[in-house]
């Protein structure tokens, strides 16, 4: 056991070496592909220009049009279904900028 074959160690050092960048630049690739392809399909969708103000100015994109008919001419259930729809969208473009900044 005192002869190692060094150039068999060598060997099979670089091959794990090699295989670890494949990986590494594999996955890298793929994220830019799939970052691509999401970036593709959200461009291709149709967008909803309208969105409602939030605290500091910020705008939130796919908020009900806050210019609609005048606030006389809404019932009481609809008006309660437009905000109802307005927290709900608020909730998730929270959620997606807390998830978004794990990243």
């Amino acid at each position: 056991m005192t002869d190692f074959d060094y150039l068999r160690i060598a060997k099979w050092v670089l091959i794990v070496l090699l295989a670890g960048f494949i990986g590494q630049f594999g996955k890298s690739l793929a994220k830019h592909l799939m970052e691509k392809a999401r970036l593709k399909k959200k461009g291709s969708s149709p967008k909803i220009e309208a969105s409602a103000p939030i605290a500091g100015g910020r705008r939130i994109e796919g908020t009900p049009d806050m210019h609609g008919p005048p606030p006389s001419a809404i019932s009481a259930e609809e008006k309660a279904k437009q905000d109802k729809k307005l927290v709900k969208t608020l909730v998730k473009q929270k959620k997606k900028e807390a998830k978004a900044l794990k990243k």
